[in-house]
């Protein structure tokens, strides 16, 4: 126990001791757990978001006159072979003449005294597929059918904010890499400074016959406080902005948030750990021979 303390107290002091340099530790940490943690919930929503913007694709197939039900029937279910496509529903001309009627109030066979209206079909995108769906192959592969008149489809704008969506997780995923290895140099560092300070100490420890584990325990304390402390902060920082907006989002975008609190804290902790851990087990490799 009285091992264990002097070790614990150690730590503590060699972190306070070089506040400027453990605060840029810190800091590091913190930006590190921050990206990481936005990236956790992104990646915990990510089919909610792709199914929430694939709910805003709307593709409407219109065949010509002439066209038998038949045939559209024969068309449709080589629509649904093709690569993105769900399903699809097939509106006879009937259905089309009670649409017309509830939306307009208004019956176009006594106006006209026939129906001109077309059979129509809804393309169905893929909704749990994270991978981006390409949508002008779609409709290149729907305008190669003869029997198709026309196409609408409102995907373009849905489409692009899918593509700065992916674009968005490769960025922080890169951005996430770059920052945690500026954090294992930095707590690297931090440490080094705590050795060289401590140098005429620890020549003393090895020369009473102190292991190179007990030489090495309190550096490798003072890293592991650096990550917890930054953990701390980032993840209250996370939470209270994930709780902040959770019913502002749902308020203007109707999209719930999910998120595991307890999951989100776990994660960040250990891999505040991970990385005090090899920080501190560098430096201390390194100028602890």
């Amino acid at each position: 126990m009285d091992k264990l303390a002097f070790l614990l107290s150690e730590g503590v002091k060699n972190l306070w001791r070089h506040k400027l340099t453990s605060f840029s530790s810190i800091f590091s940490i913190f930006l590190t757990l921050i990206i990481s943690g936005t990236l956790i919930i992104v990646s915990q929503n990510t089919s909610k978001v792709i199914e929430y913007l694939r709910d805003k694709y709307k593709i409407e197939v219109f065949f010509k006159n002439e066209i038998t039900f038949e045939k559209v029937e024969e068309v449709v279910s080589n629509i649904n072979k093709i690569n993105g496509v769900r399903s699809t529903t097939v509106i006879s001309k009937d259905d089309a003449e009670k649409i017309f009627k509830s939306q307009f109030g208004e019956d176009i066979m006594k106006i006209i005294g026939y129906n001109p209206l077309p059979i129509s079909c809804v393309v169905n995108i893929v909704k749990d597929d994270t991978k981006t769906i390409n949508i002008a192959s779609i409709i290149n592969k729907l305008k190669s059918f003869q029997e198709i008149d026309e196409i609408n489809y409102q995907g373009r704008i849905i489409s692009r904010i899918e593509g700065y969506y992916q674009l968005f997780v490769r960025l922080m995923t890169s951005i996430l890499i770059i920052v945690f290895f500026i954090s294992i140099f930095t707590i690297s560092n931090t440490i080094r400074l705590t050795i060289y300070a401590k140098e005429k100490l620890i020549e003393s420890l090895q020369l009473i016959g102190a292991t190179r584990s007990f030489v090495k325990a309190p550096f490798i304390i003072e890293g592991i406080l650096i990550g917890f402390i930054g953990s701390a902060l980032s993840s209250l920082l996370l939470i209270g902005l994930l709780e902040f907006s959770y019913d502002l989002i749902y308020t203007y975008l109707s999209f719930k948030i999910e998120y595991d609190i307890k999951l989100l804290i776990l994660t960040l902790c250990s891999l505040s750990i991970i990385i005090s851990f090899i920080g501190s087990s560098r430096a201390t490799a390194r100028f602890l021979k």
